[in-house]
């Protein structure tokens, strides 16, 4: 299946959880890759930023760094990739109730391991929160830690049973089901939803046209 890609894509923040939101960066169909939104390091600092992993002034700064060197900033795409694959592989074997791959979960852990360190406790106005040490300030890398220990919490959390995957089969992104009776099916109703409607809908047609009955 050929993969489409767009020099500037859109992003949308549906998952609930900045690591569902990571993991839709891209469509699939039938689990295989359709259409790519980071085709870039400057598309992940974008979608970084949107998300709120960085600064306006963290992105300008390590657009600048990537520039100045091309081929490391390639290998930290690449790396994002890679974690953002298992962690939907992860999630997704989570959902199916299936062993996931090892693989994948040596990927999130050695993402854990260079990115978090130093784990703690601190007191703030709103209670207690984990601080973990971060990938140093200004590396390209630095937001590859937080997203792995996104999903970490998210995959040891009691939210892990509201994970869904969209219905719909043209898209099938992640999220966590906040709904009061948990049947959300769709990640976005008003796109997704519909379009799932007018596909059975014409489908319907044309099973039901005079063309198509027997006689």
């Amino acid at each position: 299946m050929a993969i489409i890609s767009k020099p500037q894509p859109g992003f949308e923040f549906i998952g609930g959880s900045v690591c569902l939101d990571f993991v839709n960066t891209v469509h699939r169909i039938s689990g295989k890759l359709y259409y790519e939104g980071l085709t870039s390091y400057s598309n992940l600092l974008a979608w970084s930023r949107l998300a709120g992993l960085i600064a306006e002034s963290e992105a300008e700064a390590l657009q600048q760094k990537a520039r100045r060197d091309e081929e490391k900033a390639k290998l930290v795409l690449e790396r994002a990739l890679l974690l953002r694959e298992a962690i939907y592989s992860l999630f997704m074997a989570f959902i199916s109730e299936s062993r996931p791959a090892t693989a994948d979960l040596e990927t999130l852990n050695a993402e854990l391991m260079q990115g978090t360190s130093g784990a703690r406790i601190n007191l703030t106005a709103d209670g207690y929160q984990w601080e973990w040490r971060q990938n140093e300030e200004g590396s390209l890398d630095q937001i590859l830690g937080p997203l792995a220990r996104s999903a970490a919490l998210l995959l040891t959390s009691a939210e892990a049973k509201l994970i869904r995957q969209c219905a719909n089969a043209r898209c099938e992104w992640l999220f966590i089901d906040a709904t009061k009776n948990h049947s959300r099916q769709y990640c976005r109703t008003n796109i997704c939803g519909n379009k799932v409607r007018v596909r059975r809908h014409r489908s319907r047609q044309q099973s039901e046209s005079p063309g198509k009955m027997e006689v």
